[in-house]
């Protein structure tokens, strides 16, 4: 395992869009690792604010920094993915905190499961006054469990890079905030994912995170539609999912009919709850329909 150890390397792409505020807090927390064999690239998705001078003023060679046309975030992931020289390669959002453990934690798991096509890391969520408000602790069968839901914020997974140019982000814009879950979905339907229950890094919960502001009727409709269209016309994800994909479309369903009604969209959260009782009746003893009942009646 000694050589495995010595020449892996790993590419930490951080994607980025107006963020020059707050990127200095994650690339400083990045380059804090104990396990100092990575590189960092920096991908800008067309910025208007001054992320290139922030970032090159203070990181000067120390990032690699590359900036694109807007074309959201999974664009972004995929441009840095081919920018990348490292073995394995990891996304981590611009706004988030690797602890200096992260790839110290990453490396012991390849070299205990012999380089393995793809891990993911626990991790916590702080507020922006760094609180913690919950943690995610990944199950080691957690590919028994992404039927239920995404379980990994894009920061928490590592995959071989040979796996990831064969496996890239859906770049559909339409897609965007459910593009990681759709990857997750493909990489669990072919490969083990393997886990560690140490939290490694911090997703901050702050008011300006893009999935939080996603209130358009219209996008999210558009959003989960693409996405169980996506998931249900993949034969490979469709066979992993097996009988529990009657469950897997009723949870989105219900998810989308939460977030439409906790944004006023009455009418619509009504035609996604009864589709999600059409998809399987396990529906009624879910909790997220309950969430979607209060929302209607208030």
């Amino acid at each position: 395992m000694n050589s495995i150890r010595e020449n892996l390397t790993f590419s930490v792409v951080v994607p980025t869009y107006n963020r020059a505020h707050l990127i200095c807090k994650t690339i400083d927390s990045i380059l804090s690792q104990t396990f100092t064999n990575f590189e960092v690239i920096v991908v800008d998705d067309g910025s208007t604010d001054n992320t290139e001078v922030v970032i090159s003023a203070k990181y000067g060679d120390k990032v690699k920094y590359y900036k694109k046309d807007n074309a959201e975030r999974a664009a972004a992931r995929n441009f840095g993915t081919h920018k990348s020289n490292g073995k394995y390669v990891l996304w981590f959002d611009s706004d988030d905190i690797m602890y200096p453990n992260y790839l110290a934690n990453a490396i012991d798991i390849i070299d205990n499961k012999n380089a393995p096509e793809v891990l993911a890391l626990s991790h916590h969520y702080l507020n922006a006054e760094g609180t913690e408000i919950s943690r995610e602790i990944l199950q080691l069968d957690i590919n028994k469990h992404l039927y239920k839901g995404n379980y990994f914020a894009c920061n928490a997974v590592i995959v071989r890079k040979d796996i990831a140019l064969d496996n890239l982000f859906n770049e559909d814009r339409e897609l965007t905030a459910s593009e990681d879950y759709e990857l997750w979905l493909r990489l669990a339907a072919q490969f083990k994912i393997h886990t560690s229950k140490k939290i490694t890094w911090a997703l901050i919960v702050h008011k300006e995170r893009s999935v939080t502001s996603m209130i358009d009727a219209n996008k999210l409709i558009n959003r989960f539609e693409k996405f169980i269209y996506y998931t249900t016309s993949n034969q490979e994800v469709m066979k992993f999912l097996g009988n529990k994909a009657s469950y897997f479309i009723m949870k989105n369903y219900l998810i989308l009919a939460v977030d439409l009604a906790a944004n006023k969209h009455k009418k619509e959260a009504k035609k996604y709850l009864k589709k999600a009782l059409k998809a399987d009746k396990k529906a009624l003893f879910n909790r997220t329909l309950y969430a979607t009942l209060k929302h209607l009646i208030l």
